[in-house]
C-alpha cells in the first residue's frame, strides 16, 4: 500500500490523492482509477465506486497525509538547506561529502539522492514534500541522521519546502535565474529569501557578505553568519592563490587567521568553500579539523571536473550555465591558460531567454574559440537558440555545429598543446532533453573516448 498523486502509478490498494498546482488539476483523473483503496479530494467528484475522502485542501493535508503514513520521517533528520544561483550543488555535496565523514549525512539535489553509498536519480533539483517523505523515510530506516539538500528557486515558489526546518541554511548568491518563471529579478530574490523563513528556532543562516542579496537579508533574520573578502565578514577572506591543480587561501575568524589549501579550483569555489567551513564550525567542529577535511576532499561530479588528452590539450567539463558561472569559470580559465580557450556552449530551450545574448557575448569575449550548439533545446530549434545567443557579437572567433556531439568532437580536433577546452551547461547530466522526451545522452561519455 502507498499514497500517490500520480493516478498512471496507482496500484491495488493504492491511496490517490488529489492534488493541484498551476499546471495540474487531478481531480479531472478519478475516473481512469479502478485499484485505488480509497481516493482523498477537496472537491465534489464521483469515482468507480471507490471510497472518497473529502478534505478542506489536498495540499495543505498532504503533508500530513503523508508524515503519518511515513511515521514522520523528518523529525530525526537535521536538515541542512543550499540555495543562491550559483554553487549550491558544490556546496551541498561537499558539505555533505564531509558530514558524513562524522556521522551518517546524505544528499538530496541536482546529483541524485545519496545515501549509503547508493545514488538515486531524482525528477528535480528540490523534490515534491511526498518524494521527500518517502526518502526521509529511508534515511531513518538507515539510522541516517543528516540531510544536506539543494533548495532551488522553483522548489521555494511552489511551496515544496513549507514543512521543512533547516538547522543551517547557506545563501551562496543571487545573481538572477530562472527569469521565465519568476518574471522579475525582484520576484526571484524574495523566492529565494523563504528560506530564511524555514530555518529552525535556533538555526543560522551563512550567507556571501559580498554578494547583492545581503542587503535584504540582514534585516530580515537575526541568526547570521556571513563570509567573503568584506572585511566585516564573520569569515573574511583574506587572499587567495589558484594554480592548475589547487587553491590556495588566507581565512580570518576571530582574529586568529588559518591556511586553507584544497583540489577545488576557482576563486567561485574559495567562496563555496568558506560557506561549507563557517557551516561546519557552527556545528562545533575546531576551525584546524575543518580546515583539514577541507584539504582532502573530492571533486563534484559534473563541475569543474579535467580531463588529459593525448596531444597535450585538457578539457574541463563543467555544468556553468547561468550569466554569472559562465562569466567566473572564464575568467578561472584565462588565469590559469598557457595556450588558447576553445568554449563549446549552448542554451537550453524553453527558459529564460534574456540570458542567451549575454551568456554569448561572454563566451566569445573570454575565448578563442567558441562553438555554439545544443543544450537541452526542447520545443525550440537550436538554431534559433543560437540565434539569440550571437544577437550582439561583432567577432567573428565563433561556429555553429548543432549537433553537441561533434561540436564537441570538433573542440578536441582543433585543439593543440596547453589549449583548454571547456564544455559547459550539461556536467555530469545523462539525458539531452528535445522535445518532450529525455534522451541519452553525456558529454563525460563523449570525452572519455578522447582522453589519456
Amino acid at each position: 500500500m502507498s499514497i500517490k498523486n500520480n493516478s498512471k502509478l496507482i496500484k491495488k490498494n493504492d491511496i490517490f490523492i488529489c492534488t493541484h498546482d498551476d499546471f495540474e488539476d487531478r481531480h479531472k483523473y478519478v475516473k481512469s482509477i479502478k485499484k485505488a483503496s480509497a481516493i482523498i479530494a477537496d472537491k465534489n467528484i464521483t469515482s468507480n465506486n471507490i471510497p472518497i475522502i473529502k478534505v478542506k485542501d489536498t495540499n495543505e493535508t498532504m503533508f500530513q497525509i503523508y508524515n503519518d503514513f511515513y511515521n514522520k520521517p523528518l523529525d530525526t533528520l537535521n536538515i541542512f538547506g543550499v540555495t543562491g544561483t550559483d554553487g549550491k550543488t558544490t556546496t551541498a555535496y561537499l558539505l555533505s561529502q564531509i558530514l558524513n565523514n562524522i556521522k551518517n549525512t546524505a544528499y538530496l539535489g541536482t546529483i541524485g539522492f545519496i545515501h549509503s553509498d547508493k545514488t538515486e536519480s531524482t525528477p528535480n533539483t528540490t523534490v515534491s514534500i511526498d518524494k521527500l517523505l518517502n526518502y526521509a523515510s529511508i534515511l531513518k530506516n538507515e539510522k541516517i541522521s543528516n540531510l544536506v539538500m539543494e533548495v532551488s528557486s522553483e522548489g521555494l515558489l511552489h511551496n515544496r519546502c513549507n514543512n521543512i526546518k533547516f538547522k543551517r541554511a547557506i545563501i551562496t548568491n543571487i545573481t538572477g535565474d530562472h527569469l521565465n518563471v519568476h518574471k522579475t529579478f525582484e520576484n526571484y530574490l524574495y523566492t529565494k529569501l523563504k528560506i530564511l523563513d524555514l530555518l529552525e528556532n535556533d538555526g543560522i543562516a551563512i550567507v556571501n557578505i559580498d554578494d547583492i542579496s545581503y542587503k535584504y537579508i540582514k534585516n530580515r533574520h537575526t541568526k547570521l553568519l556571513t563570509y567573503g573578502f568584506n572585511k566585516k565578514a564573520n569569515y573574511q577572506i583574506l587572499d587567495y592563490k589558484i594554480t592548475s591543480s589547487k587553491s590556495y587561501f588566507t581565512l580570518k575568524y576571530k582574529n586568529k587567521k588559518y591556511n586553507v589549501e584544497s583540489p577545488l579550483l576557482g576563486k567561485f569555489n574559495i567562496y563555496n568553500l568558506t560557506a561549507i567551513i563557517a557551516c561546519l564550525n557552527s556545528l562545533n567542529m575546531s576551525m584546524n579539523d575543518v580546515v583539514c577535511a577541507i584539504k582532502n576532499i573530492k571533486s563534484v561530479p559534473g563541475r569543474l571536473n579535467t580531463f588529459s588528452l593525448k596531444n597535450g590539450s585538457s578539457i574541463i567539463l563543467d555544468y556553468a550555465h547561468t550569466i554569472n558561472a559562465t562569466k567566473e569559470i572564464l575568467k578561472f580559465a584565462n588565469i590559469i591558460k598557457k595556450g588558447r580557450i576553445i568554449t563549446v556552449v549552448g542554451c537550453a530551450g524553453g527558459r529564460d531567454k534574456e540570458k542567451r545574448k549575454s551568456i554569448g557575448k561572454i563566451v566569445t569575449d573570454f575565448s578563442d574559440v567558441a562553438i555554439f550548439t545544443m543544450d537541452d533545446p526542447r520545443y525550440e530549434k537550436v538554431k534559433d537558440i543560437v540565434s539569440d545567443m550571437t544577437k550582439n557579437i561583432s567577432s567573428n572567433n565563433y561556429i555553429y555545429i548543432k549537433s553537441r556531439k561533434r561540436a564537441i568532437k570538433k573542440a578536441i580536433s582543433i585543439g593543440k598543446k596547453d589549449d583548454i577546452i571547456l564544455i559547459l551547461g550539461k556536467g555530469s547530466d545523462n539525458y539531452m532533453a528535445i522535445k518532450n522526451k529525455y534522451k541519452k545522452y553525456s558529454d563525460l561519455n563523449i570525452i572519455k573516448k578522447y582522453t589519456k
